[in-house]
């Protein structure tokens, strides 16, 4: 059937002579015609003539591209995810931090319009990018390609740890006025001048490989911003050793779960 359709309007089987239905075709002009059928890429139903049953869970413009080879969209998507630090928080392709849903498990199952408001306006704890449409579906398009397109749920849960130390008040003392963090104890801090703090000591945090967060270097950080980034707005703060633990706990992503 996928093959009929990019045969064009009025094709015929060759085995019975009699029309092919080409439901897409009957309003698309067929394009990349030798990587696949419309729906290898589009999704939808290449049977149904009503566009409401053709289209269900339709993929358009740049979110489209997930699955072809070559496509320019996928390495600005790429860009786009690691520039946007979007595995510090959630697994995406296999890799990524487990402090929020795992979108391998979410993506696929999801229209396009939910994917792309998901990233336009992101929920409570997830970092206001400031993302237009055609930027989320750019980035949709990678989350797509790495989904699992067999085994996923729109349904999906987070649990946060039972947290009994006081890393939830001291990072929201000594920085949540000013940054916000999602932590393996949930969402902590209310500010919003300075950037976003979750999963900040782990291996997916947008940071310079000479720059990553240690112990030594978040210390010195708060000791002297401007000894270490001579623009830094930021004033020192001055923290005790437990206090130091307290906001590394917040910062540190869970580790990955045996066997993974």
């Amino acid at each position: 059937m996928l093959a009929a359709t990019l045969l064009g309007v009025g094709a015929t089987s060759a085995a019975a002579g009699a029309p092919v239905p080409a439901a897409c075709l009957d309003c698309h002009v067929p394009h990349y015609a030798s990587h696949g059928g419309c729906v290898d890429c589009h999704r939808g139903d290449a049977r149904a003539a009503r566009p409401d049953l053709a289209h269900h869970r339709l993929l358009a413009g740049a979110a489209a591209a997930w699955a072809l080879p070559g496509s320019p969209v996928l390495p600005r998507a790429v860009a786009l995810r690691d520039s946007l630090g979007c595995r510090r928080c959630h697994v995406t392709g296999g890799k990524g931090e487990r402090l929020a849903i795992n979108l391998d498990t979410v993506a696929w199952p999801r229209t396009q319009q939910e994917l792309r408001a998901s990233l336009v306006n992101p929920a409570a704890a997830m970092p206001a990018f400031g993302l237009g449409a055609r930027t989320a579906d750019t980035l949709a398009a990678v989350l797509l390609r790495d989904a699992d397109r067999h085994g996923g749920s729109p349904r999906y849960q987070v649990r946060f740890r039972a947290g009994s130390d006081d890393s939830l008040r001291t990072f929201a003392r000594l920085c949540g006025g000013c940054h916000l963090a999602l932590t393996p104890d949930g969402p902590q801090g209310t500010g919003a001048d300075g950037p976003d703090l979750s999963g900040l000591t782990g291996a997916f945090h947008p940071t310079a490989a000479d720059s990553a967060w240690s112990r030594a270097r978040l210390e010195r950080w708060l000791g002297n911003p401007r000894a270490l980034r001579p623009q830094a707005t930021m004033l020192p703060v001055a923290v005790k050793p437990d206090e130091l633990d307290a906001v590394l706990r917040a910062v540190t992503p869970p580790p990955a779960p045996a066997g993974r």
